[in-house]
């Protein structure tokens, strides 16, 4: 299988926003999860303030998703990959969690508790459980939902190469 920017652009825009879902349907739940990404990149990385910032942060992240989703579909060709993208895919949110967790503990993100910029630790650790389970359900959603969406748009593929 051929490597293909488009199907791996839109994958990722959509994987990107599939990705946060879990994030803010916590928040939207009440439970105690601290981490926010629009936030940290757009506020504290890219210094644009209030609501400008959050917009900022999620546009960011956005550009990050499709360029992860690039480079699972070049590692899919790699590979080669031709069947079961959704599996490859799952891997690839392996290595992507693996490789966000020490860029987590290297940003500087504001904790909303207490003020403090850059406590959040390898993978959110110093969040605690429920950060560090939301960042790994996160990434994993990515990776299957990148696997799954470039195997459906991917000009030889359809569900025999996604599934």
């Amino acid at each position: 299988m051929d490597f293909e920017l488009g199907p791996a652009v839109l994958a990722g825009f959509i994987a990107g926003l599939i990705m946060e879902g879990p994030v803010y349907m916590q928040k939207a739940m009440g439970l105690p999860l601290k981490q926010n990404i629009f936030r940290t990149w757009g506020q504290n990385l890219l210094r644009v303030k209030g609501g400008a910032g959050y917009v900022a942060g999620m546009m960011f992240h956005q550009g990050i998703a499709v360029l992860a989703a690039v480079l699972y579909a070049l590692f899919f060709a790699l590979v080669g990959a031709d069947n079961n993208l959704w599996l490859w895919g799952l891997i690839g949110g392996l290595i992507h969690y693996t490789i966000a967790g020490p860029v987590v503990a290297m940003i500087p993100s504001l904790d909303p508790a207490t003020g403090a910029v850059g406590a959040q630790g390898f993978a959110y650790r110093n969040y605690g459980a429920l950060d560090v389970a939301t960042s790994f359900v996160g990434h994993m959603m990515f990776g299957l939902s990148t696997g799954i969406l470039y195997g459906l748009l991917h000009s030889l593929g359809g569900s025999n190469l996604a599934f």
